[in-house]
Parts: structure tokens; sequence; C-alpha cells
């Protein structure tokens, strides 16, 4: 149904010109509760002309919109843990009635989920009931059950209304929606399922994105997916929060040759897509005239960006002198009263002169895998031992010479804790180092900040470091913006901020994280029970940070898996 609407005369396009946009609008899921037997996080509501739309209800109508016009996309977050609801996604410009998806629901501890664009489940209790949903974005969330064992309702997904606790089963999440506007049919928008005290396994989170309820001593709980608005699943004991809801997303189509800028842009089928995974501007125009072929190309008027979110290869059709954001990946945070990972390191270089029609290799890194993960030093550490629990480095970013470092893995406790494992690592921005536990040690020190090569800037900051015996908070890893603070007994401290100074490069590109109209890239991930940074680094309970943001991953604090760094981006850009 997408078409370009107008009238040509002899000057082109004239400025009356319109264009029909098909719309998917997904907002962030809500958190699955924490304490005993928590509810699963609700999805986030659901809106689409495309296929099917959320809740049942029917589809909703293509959009007109106006030519030389920008409208702002607002990307939800997904539900911090401890059972909060998630953030509502919309789009908002002129002559446009807002369009706007529901932030999931979040659900408390032995108490009422939360309404939603899908409504959280109810934690585990006697008269503890579902949230309810949002008419046609999505269903209610499940009841729980009983006193004991305690076992949590399921979180409502787009699709499908979370189940109710059985006298021996938490209830699953309800399924999503699946939608094919970006060529490919996913789903989107699951609730996350249920816990149980009971020493049993935690029930499965509906299909599009749902987290997986903690069991008793079990499993943990597992977060929404990011970008699907997936429900976090609630957690099974009083040890560790509710996992996180996921973040939500928005995706635009509309029939024939790109007309407008913003958000990572494809094609398929005769249209083209462009998808928003994080905040950013959708300006309608003329086709862009680029210099340049390789990665998603957007436009502010000004210059012509080529974001890589992958590797790639940067080919100029004539000599071009360009600038360049390089971001490597996040470090892994590290786990047991755990430090958080560093973040990438941020390299820019202001002017490289290059050759017409040579290929130049884009390098994108991937995130630190965090410990206790597939793929870590640990696969699955015990509490009190000496193995190695800090998080794996990022892994490095690059284009033409210029490099970013990839972000150093957070500290873990160990026993004796001097030993080294308890210390950050060095990385584009340091890992955080592990809190000692109720021990009278000497400093445990944050990695250090390690500089790439090439480039006319860079920047990375040092790790928090600790000499808090018995604080039981992990130390937040370094941001590109500022340090990750030392631990002080008693203080949730703070991991560093990433950097502003590219917030053009991310509006314009739907890159980076957005708060309050900012972009913000590779913050560092929070330790255990602290603060994260903007710029996508990962929440203290093993969160993950972003994608394509260079942000550090959470740490644990207690003895689930910490979180995995972000990927970096690589943007390269020239005058229009």
């Amino acid at each position: 149904m997408a078409r370009l609407i107008g009238t040509q005369s002899s000057h082109g396009v004239n400025a009356r010109l319109t264009i029909n946009v098909d719309y998917l609008v997904v907002a962030g899921g809500g958190s699955g509760s924490a304490g005993e037997a928590g509810g699963g996080g609700g999805a986030g509501g659901l809106r689409s002309t495309v296929t099917a739309t959320g809740g049942g209800g029917s589809l909703e109508s293509a959009v007109t919109l106006a030519n030389q016009t920008s409208y702002s996309i607002i990307i939800g977050a997904g539900g911090a843990a401890n059972g909060s609801s998630g953030s509502d996604s919309s789009i908002i410009g002129p002559g446009l009635a807002t369009i706007t998806s529901v932030g999931g629901g979040g659900t408390v501890f032995i108490g009422n989920g939360a309404s939603g664009g899908s409504g959280g489940g109810g934690g585990g209790g006697a008269s503890a009931i579902g949230g309810a949903g949002t008419a046609n974005q999505g269903y209610a969330g499940g009841n729980g059950f009983g006193d004991a064992p305690r076992l949590g309702g399921g979180g409502g997904g787009a699709g499908a209304a979370g189940a109710n606790a059985t006298s021996s089963v938490p209830g699953i999440g309800g399924n999503g929606v699946a939608v094919s506007i970006s060529g490919a049919s996913v789903t989107y928008a699951g609730g996350g399922g249920g816990a149980t005290t009971s020493g049993a396994s935690g029930s499965a989170g509906g299909s599009g994105g749902g987290g997986t309820g903690g069991g008793g001593g079990v499993n943990g709980p597992t977060a929404g997916g990011q970008n699907l608005g997936g429900g976090g699943g609630g957690n099974g004991s009083s040890e560790n929060p509710g996992n996180t809801g996921g973040s939500g997303v928005t995706v635009l189509r509309y029939l024939g040759a790109q007309r407008a800028t913003g958000g990572t842009v494809t094609s398929s089928g005769g249209y083209t897509i462009h998808t928003f995974t994080a905040s950013g501007s959708f300006f309608t125009s003329p086709s862009i005239s680029s210099k340049a072929t390789g990665g998603s190309i957007t436009t502010d008027g000004t210059y012509v960006y080529h974001t890589f979110a992958s590797n790639g290869t940067f080919t100029p059709s004539q000599n071009l002198s360009v600038e360049s954001l390089v971001v490597a990946g996040g470090g892994g945070g590290g786990q047991w009263v755990a430090g958080g990972g560093g973040s990438g390191g941020v390299a820019y270089h202001s002017g490289q002169n290059l050759s017409s029609n040579t290929g130049y290799s884009v390098v994108v890194g991937g995130g630190g895998v965090g410990s206790g993960n597939s793929g870590a030093t640990v696969s699955s550490p015990s509490n009190g031992g000496t193995n190695d629990k800090r998080g794996m480095n990022g892994t490095d970013s690059s284009f033409n010479g210029v490099t970013g470092y990839g972000g150093g893995g957070g500290g873990g406790y160990t026993d004796p804790h001097t030993s080294p494992f308890s210390n950050g690592k060095s990385g584009g921005s340091g890992g955080g180092a592990s809190t000692p536990a109720q021990k009278t040690v000497p400093n445990v020190n944050g990695g250090s900040a390690t500089q790439g090569t090439g480039g006319t800037a860079h920047y990375g900051n040092a790790g928090g470091s600790s000499n808090a015996p018995g604080a039981w908070i992990g130390c937040g890893g370094g941001g590109a913006g500022a340090a990750g603070a030392n631990a002080v007994s008693g203080v949730t401290n703070q991991a560093g901020i990433g950097t502003s100074l590219f917030s053009v490069w991310g509006l314009t590109t739907g890159t980076g994280e957005v708060s309050s109209g900012t972009a913000y890239f590779a913050g560092g991930g929070a330790g255990g029970g602290a603060l994260r940074g903007l710029g996508g680094g990962g929440n203290g309970s093993s969160g993950n940070g972003m994608s394509n943001t260079g942000g550090g991953g959470g740490g644990s604090g207690g003895p689930g898996s910490a979180g995995s760094g972000g990927s970096g981006v690589v943007i390269i850009r020239y005058a229009a």
C-alpha cells in the first residue's frame, strides 16, 4: 500500500509530494518481578499496518507523510530489573496523529501485575492478579498462585494472554505476533515467563522475545528480547532481581526507491524499509545522492553518512575526503559482586582522503562475553572458587588505519580476593573491579584505558576501583565520557557515561543510545548492584550492552551469568 503521491514538474518533485508509509511500532517490554516467585513482565504494546497487529485488533491504516519533513521516532526502553514497566515507543511529527505503543507492564513481589501494552503477570500469591493489556496492542498477564510454594503468572503478549500459574507450574508468557514488514516474518512482543520457589524450573516466555522465568535454586531468569519488546522473566529466589524487559523497535516501509533517511535502510519486494532500534529521525526527502557504496546510507542534508553495524567495505565512486567514527565492542561483565565491562574505545578521524573506486575494509568489533556465558573463560563458576570470573574483552573496530580497542572485561569475585582476577581488565575503557566481600584486603583496581591507533582523537576511561570490604557493590566500567566511579560502602556507584560529542551522528543514523534528545556512544557497564552508563551500558543485574553502541556488559551481583558487551559501530561521513 505504500506509494509516492504527487505531481512532477520541470523543476523536479514539488513540495506538495507526500508518501504513504506502513509502520510497525513496538514498545519496550516490562521487567520480571524481583523477590521470590515473581510474575513475568508484560510485552510492549504492538501496533502494525502489515500482517497483524497486537491484542487481536484489526490492522491499522498506512499514514500519509509530507515531503521534506522530519518525524521523531522514539524507541521505548525495556523495564529495568525489579519489576519496572517498559517505556512507550512513538512516531511524532507535523500533521500526524501521534502513534504510540504502550510499554509493557511490570510486576511486583506477591502483588498484582501492572497494566501496560500487555499486562505483567501476578507475583506468587493467592490473590495476585495479572495486569490488563491495552486494546489493539496486547493481552493481560496471568494470575499468580499460592504461598507454599509460590508461583508467578506469565506476562501477557501481543498475541495471547499470559497463562495463570497452577499449584505446580508457573504461568507461561503469552505469545507475540508475527509481522512481515521487514521482508521476513519476525515474531515480536512475547510475554515473560513466571517463576517458582519450588526448586523446579521457571516457565518459558512467549514467542517473540519473552524471557524465561527463574526457578528457586535451579535457573535464573532471562531478559526479554532486545528490539523485540519481550517481557523479562520473573525471579525465583531472593538472590537476584527479575530480568529486564527488551527494548522496542519501529519499522517503516514504502514502495519504490529510497525517499527518506533514518534508521537502518534495506529493501525487499519492491519496498524500501527503515528499521529503528534506537530513537532517531525519519526525514522524508528526494533520493539521496551518495558518492560511495557500503553500509546503511542516510543524510541530514549537510552530510551523507554510511553506517556499518557489521563488517563491510566502503567504496567511493570519486576521490573523497571523509570523517570517520570508529567504536569498538564493549567488555563483558564479571560474576559475583562483580565489575561491569568497560566500553569499547572510540576513535575519530577528522579527515582522510580516499581514492575513487577503491574498496576500504570496515571491521566492526563484537562485544566481550560476560562471565558465566558460553564462550567465556568459566562457564559454570561456583561461589568462593578460585576460577577466573572476569568478563572477556570486546574486540577492536577499525577503518583505514583508525582503530578503537575493545573494552576491558569486568573483575569477578575470587577467593583469595587478592587474586588479580578481581581486578578489571584494561581495554578501550577499563573494566570495573569486583568489590571485596566481607574481607579486609588491599585495593582492588579497575582496568586502565588503552588508546587505539590512528585518528585525530580517542576516547576512553578507567574502570572503578574499590577498597570497601563488605560493600557488596561491584564497580562500574569506564565509559568514553567518564571513568567508572570507585566503590564507597553504602553508596550505589555509577559506571562511566558515554560520549555525546557525536550526538548528531547518532541522531541522523539511528545509532547510539538517545536520552533527552542527545545520542551517547560507549557507556560503561554497571557493576553488580550499581548504575549503568548512558551510551549502551548494561544494567547491573547482568544486562547486556546495547548492540552497536560499544556499551559494556553489566556485572552480576550473584552467581547468575553476567551481561555481555554491546557490539561496536563504524560511521563514515562526507559533505552532501
